[in-house]
């Protein structure tokens, strides 16, 4: 404030008398009116939301009086000279007004207020672009706040919005389980598009650095829904790396009249994201803390032990040999050596090795306040996530500065951030390697150092073989090397926004964004470590390897918009039309090279040179769009509502000659609730129907797909000149992928209050999808990427709220919630190509294409997350051998992949949630149980772990010693052992249904316990703190599965706690 006091000497002389007076004047009135009263002399209070947060601008009122007030920023107010006994009316947007009589004497309240609708979206949609009442909205939205987001998940705000709606849904990676390094793969409401393997390495082509270029994931998940964050497009890393205390609010997109003012890039539905601006004010400074404890859930796991692995190896045959005596009496020897290690008490438990305990810590201090015209806000963040394997995390660290200017028909504001993100990979290697790993083997030697090979040569134990399986190292020697292996990414944005309040009714807004983004990796590997001890070298060259990549991304975005609102008596209309414009470019460049001796010579001018068949390789993709769009909604008397959007997309990514996209979309609603036949209804309350249909497009394929690429010969020229040669065939005819949305939604209430309920029916068909199309090899090329497919998606949602407690006057609060989603999706038309690709994923010939899993096929009438499998009955009692079914019914002993059918679809057919949220006084506690059910899963383990593995090389489940076939007559689920899994082609198992399993399960997404402090405790006081906070959430605390599998098998899953600490001073 000084600040202001310098700068404007005399207006904060007249603000501080303008002020006084006022009080003055109030004060007098106040006493006047209540000097015949008894009177409390001083009321205070601190209004929060249903979880247990503070409530900035709520509306305090003494019933019957025109006197109220507004909350602080951190929801407290005072009334002065209050009536005993008297009424407070306490009202904030999305909310339900709440009415509270003073009892006699009392000065100190806490006002609980319930949400409306559990969403904000019942008030304001606000869609990135324009925002719009819902009473004149005809699309499915649904808006949360960030302290609902928070409450759910403190640490990734991804998880929390999957959990609590119902069309978002994250794919889980049974790989990578809980890095924090990995981005996860979202959806919303199921997929509308093929993989990208379907266009034939089209996509590939987009060399992606790092995850900072704005069209990166966009390119490697076509179904990614658009991000927008504070009115631009904006990257899914940024979401995920993002400081949840910074964000106001998150608004889901789903249908046609929601999104189709984005036009060709809304098909997947649209996040858009709110952060919050800074308020006028003293200054207030908030800061949180949350700690982070993520321990490794290994409970999948079941592993045989040192002597049961020892036993299955001996059952399988490893150490005999029947057909050389002098190899079978060497082997009895290597298991005589083994035996001893294990009856001598070695039985190491590998999967411990590489994991911990990961204790992260992220920090949020915010600085805020200004005047009434100029406001400012400071936030720094700093987050060090460390992830369960030892050496993995990833570290943030953001600055964002915001200042805004505020007049009576004009406002200004201007953000600018910066972000820097390292994420470091495990030294440990991939966690599968320690799960095959031989129990009988020690990780150190008697001195404590680190073995690099496990076992003596055989020279040593004067064995004249080598040992089974040949040499056996140890992954977590690694990890003592002076090795690098990581990402970085380090970016400014500045946002300027500048509105003009035209005229009552007319409002324009212009907007301009300028972002740039360095991202890179390095990758060192010095000569020792254990990938390179079975190299074929003829000396130190090729030993070793340095990998570095850089990049830069820059990306423009503007905006011009106007919205002109007008109500003629009954009548409403709100209209919304604008030009938005992006410039995106993305360099990078790759060098690799070899020959690093040891691990200090860690510089990458130390190599020897360029590796084997390397060169340096860099890339750059260049787009550019433009869209304009329009919006019109009437409403008549607050019932019945007509809504029509337009938009024209153009791009560089389309072909020459369909350079401009039309969509549009139409939607109607009716408020029931308004007719004067329904007010007097007792049962259902605040009825709306919706419907809505339209035309949306997606652009989520590589930039240069449309556009011939040539390729220099660097290794031939003619006269110093340099030929090239055309590598990709041009399509100047490629469109946009087109998604057709049809949706149907209801919500309401029952019984005066006590169940809140919504439903949405959709259908979404989807044209001209990319997929390659043969040509003839004349061309010179197997086939160009043309608009060639189709899919079709359906599906319903629906959630229902009860709020079962509602005791104001004892400031109890207790509700329950449920939500379930259902899609599933068909191909209805497809490239001649996909055939080929089918039959090629078919072949047993190729020894690349491995037939031990499921591969994808694409057919039409199916769904795209189709298992296809050889169904099977089982395991022959008589032989031990698999009986298939043949596609005409006949039975074999033979496995054939052309007897491949539909088994079981990866898609659930059911996804949803339970919750309950309770309050009492400063109490909360909460909780999500996330489900899914009816969908299948081919479980792996049983075949990498039981009948395929290689107990040569691998440890193995336990089940291979209790539940595999031995002898004739035994009815058991495996078949019998083989010593390295794949001795012959009738030995090995390939994809059969078998083991096509069901995967339902129930799983803790999140359970939240807290408590904020009373503002007038003598501590709080004295510390000069507000509202301070204290949360513990337990994140994936326990899960129960159909499935008995591993999960985890290149990164551990983790359960994970937060507990967090707020306050503001």
């Amino acid at each position: 404030m000084n600040y202001f006091k310098n700068k404007f000497p005399g207006k904060h002389r007249f603000f501080s008398m303008v002020t006084s007076c006022t009080l003055f004047l109030f004060f007098m009135a106040t006493s006047i009116v209540y000097g015949q009263e008894k009177t409390i002399p001083v009321v205070k209070g601190v209004v929060k939301d249903d979880a247990g947060e503070v409530l900035a601008g709520a509306t305090v009122i003494i019933k019957g009086t025109k006197i109220s007030i507004t909350t602080k920023n951190d929801g407290t107010f005072e009334l002065k000279n209050v009536p005993e006994e008297a009424v407070l009316s306490v009202s904030y947007v999305g909310h339900t007004r709440i009415e509270l009589k003073l009892k006699p004497g009392q000065a100190d309240v806490t006002i609980k207020m319930t949400s409306s609708s559990g969403v904000l979206a019942e008030v304001v949609v606000n869609n990135g672009l324009y925002k719009r009442p819902a009473g004149n909205f005809t699309g499915a939205a649904k808006t949360y706040t960030g302290e609902q987001l928070k409450s759910v998940n403190p640490s990734n705000v991804l998880q929390a919005l999957a959990v609590i709606d119902p069309a978002v849904r994250i794919e889980q990676n049974n790989a990578l389980g809980s890095d924090p390094n990995q981005l996860p793969i979202i959806q919303i409401r199921g997929q509308n598009n093929l993989p990208i393997s379907t266009q034939g390495g089209a996509n590939a082509g987009a060399s992606i650095v790092s995850n900072g270029d704005i069209m990166s994931t966009y390119l490697l998940n076509p179904n990614q829904p658009l991000i927008i964050l504070d009115g631009f497009q904006s990257t899914l890393q940024t979401i995920y790396d993002m400081d949840i205390n910074r964000i106001a609010s998150i608004t889901v997109l789903k249908d046609a009249a929601a999104t189709t003012a984005y036009g060709s890039k809304a098909a997947n539905g649209v996040i858009v994201v709110e952060t919050k601006q800074p308020v006028a004010g003293r200054t207030q400074i908030s800061y949180a803390i949350n700690v982070g404890v993520e321990v490794a859930d290994l409970t999948s796991y079941h592993l045989l032990d040192a002597k049961g692995l020892l036993e299955a190896q001996r059952l399988a045959g490893v150490y005999t040999d029947v057909n050389n005596h002098y190899n079978d009496i060497a082997l009895k020897q290597w298991y005589d050596y083994r035996k001893y290690q294990a009856e001598s008490g070695v039985n190491t438990y590998w999967l411990s090795q590489p994991v911990r305990t990961g204790v992260s810590t992220n920090h949020s201090l915010n600085i805020s306040g200004g005047a009434r015209s100029v406001r400012y806000a400071l936030s720094l963040s700093y987050g060090n996530g460390v992830g369960v394997m030892k050496g993995s995390g990833r570290d943030r660290f953001g600055l964002i500065y915001n200042l805004s200017y505020i007049n009576k028909s004009l406002r200004f504001s201007n953000n600018t951030s910066i972000s820097y993100v390292k994420g470091n990979a495990t030294p440990w290697g991939s966690y599968s390697s320690y799960a095959s790993q031989f129990p009988f083997f020690k990780p150190t030697d008697s001195a404590g150092n680190t073995i690099k090979i496990f076992e003596p040569t055989s020279t040593t134990l004067g064995i004249p073989v080598a040992p089974p399986g040949g040499i056996f190292t140890n992954a977590a020697y690694n990890a003592g090397l002076d090795m690098n292996n990581y990402g970085y990414s380090m970016g400014i944005t500045n946002n300027t926004n500048f509105e003009w309040t035209i005229s009552k009714e007319m409002r324009m807004q212009a907007a301009i964004s300028f972002g740039n983004n360095l991202p890179g990796s390095e990758a060192f590997f010095p000569a020792d470590h254990t990938m390179f001890v079975n190299a074929i070298s003829a000396g130190f060259t090729d030993l070793g390897s340095y990998t570095q990549s850089k990049g830069k991304n820059t990306v423009i975005d503007g905006k011009l918009g106007f919205s002109y609102n007008k109500k003629f008596g009954v009548h409403t209309i709100m209209s919304a039309f604008g030009v938005s414009g992006q410039a995106t470019e993305s360099n990078s460049t790759t060098l690799q090279v070899s020959g690093m001796p040891n691990d200090y010579l860690n510089q990458l001018g130390m190599a020897y040179g360029y590796g084997t068949s390397t060169k340096p390789v860099s890339t750059n993709n260049v787009t550019r769009s433009l869209s304009s769009y329009a919006s019109v909604s009437y409403n008549y008397a607050g019932r019945y509502t007509a809504e029509i959007t337009a938009n024209a997309s153009g791009s560089s990514q389309f072909g020459s000659n369909n350079r401009l996209a039309p969509f549009w979309s139409g939607g109607v609603a009716w408020n029931v609730d308004k007719e004067k036949f329904f007010k007097k209804n007792d049962i259902i309350q605040n009825l709306k129907i919706r419907f809505s249909t339209g035309i949306t497009g997606n652009q989520n394929f590589a930039a240069h797909m449309s556009q011939p690429i040539f390729q220099y010969n660097l290794f031939n020229n003619y006269r110093l000149q340099l030929g090239a040669a055309v590598q990709a065939y041009a399509n100047p005819n490629l469109k946009w992928q087109q998604t057709l949305k049809n949706n149907l939604g209801f919500e309401g209430g029952l019984f005066k209050g006590k169940i809140s309920i919504g439903f949405e029916y959709l259908t979404e068909s989807t044209d001209n999808l990319i997929l390659p199309l043969d040509v003839a090899p004349s061309t010179g090329f197997v086939n160009y990427q043309d608009n060639l497919g189709s899919v079709k998606n359906t599906g319903y949602e629906f959630s229902i709220t009860s709020p079962i407690i509602q005791n104001r006057e004892k400031n109890i609060f207790w509700s329950l919630s449920f939500n379930v989603s259902h899609y599933e999706n068909v191909i209805t038309k497809l490239s001649p190509a996909i055939d080929a690709l089918n039959k090629v994923n078919n072949t047993t010939n190729d020894p690349t294409i491995k037939q031990t899993s499921p591969l994808p096929r694409y057919v039409v009438g199916q769904s795209m997350t189709q298992i296809w499998a050889v169904p099977s009955l089982g395991i022959d009692p008589a032989t031990g051998k698999e009986v298939f079914v043949k596609l005409d019914g006949s039975k074999t002993f033979t496995w054939d992949p052309n007897d491949k059918k539909p088994v079981g679809d990866a898609f659930s057919k059911l996804k949803g949630m339970i919750g309950s949220s309770f309050n009492y006084k400063g109490f909360t506690f909460n909780f999500n149980l996330s489900f899914e059910f009816g969908g299948q899963m081919y479980n792996q383990t049983l075949v990498d772990k039981i009948e395929n593995v290689n107990l040569l090389v691998s440890n193995a489940d336990e089940r291979v010693l209790t539940e595999r076939w031995k002898q004739p007559g035994d009815i058991v689920s495996f078949k019998s052992l083989v010593k390295d899994g794949i001795s012959g082609s009738s030995q090995q198992t390939n994809v059969t249904s078998r083991f096509v399993q069901d995967n339902n399960y129930l799983e803790a997404s999140s359970i939240t316990a807290g408590y904020t402090f009373p503002s007038n405790l003598a501590w709080v006081k004295k510390m000069h703190i507000s509202t301070p906070r204290f949360f513990v959430t337990f994140n994936d605390l326990f899960r129960f599965a159909t499935i008995k599998t591993e999960r985890g098998t290149g990164y551990p899953f983790a359960w994970k706690y937060n507990f967090g600490l707020s306050t503001t001073f």
